[in-house]
């Protein structure tokens, strides 16, 4: 098959898995071949081992779509998700994001992504968003929160200026009935009592 022809029929959805790309290939056995020579020329890029994006399509990429992509089952949340829903202003410089899987970290052209471990009874609370044919996920504002505060128990403290440091949005209003699910779900003293003293600081921001 010429690149021009894989080009055509990838174009909808330039972030792809080697076992994707077989699907449209008549000749099953040099897959492997045709698109390592493909990324020596350019016309591909690797991001990892057997996950491609179109050269061409680069700039189209949002990394947000990405993430999702690089490291399998996880979501966006934590720092980066609390800055997308505007909670807290400072732009983090990696996509950070949470998985059942073992804790892992990738860089490439795209920037660096974090995949932080979390026991499978706490992955969810995520919805799934989608951008020209390409889906990711992303914790909702309260998961967000309770992943990050769960992460982060140990380093935090429980204290109004510590929140105020952080720039915490006093005027976002979270959904009291998801956090006290979540709470639920936590079951842990010092994660209810970081949450209880957040929403202490919004009350009186």
């Amino acid at each position: 098959m010429e690149f021009y022809d894989f080009e055509k029929k990838m174009m909808e959805y330039p972030i792809f898995t080697a076992s994707e790309a077989k699907l449209i290939f008549f000749d099953q056995k040099n897959i492997l071949i045709q698109v390592s020579f493909w990324v020596k020329k350019g016309y591909l890029e690797k991001i990892k081992k057997g996950l491609y994006i179109l050269s061409s399509a680069r700039k189209k990429i949002n990394p947000m779509i990405l993430a999702g992509k690089i490291y399998e089952p996880s979501y966006l949340s934590l720092e980066f998700a609390l800055n997308y829903y505007g909670i807290i202003p400072d732009i983090p410089g990696t996509f950070t994001s949470v998985t059942s899987r073992t804790t892992k970290y990738f860089k490439n052209k795209f920037g660096y992504f974090t995949y932080q471990k979390i026991k499978p009874v706490f992955f969810g609370g995520y919805e799934t968003r989608i951008e020209k044919n390409v889906s990711f996920n992303i914790a909702t504002p309260e998961k967000a929160l309770m992943d990050f505060l769960y992460l982060n128990k140990n380093r935090f403290a429980a204290d109004f200026n510590f929140w105020k440091e952080m720039r915490i949005d006093g005027d976002f209003k979270f959904q009291k009935k998801k956090l006290e699910s979540y709470k639920e779900i936590y079951a842990d003293k010092k994660v209810n009592k970081l949450l209880e003293s957040v929403l202490n600081y919004q009350n009186n921001a």
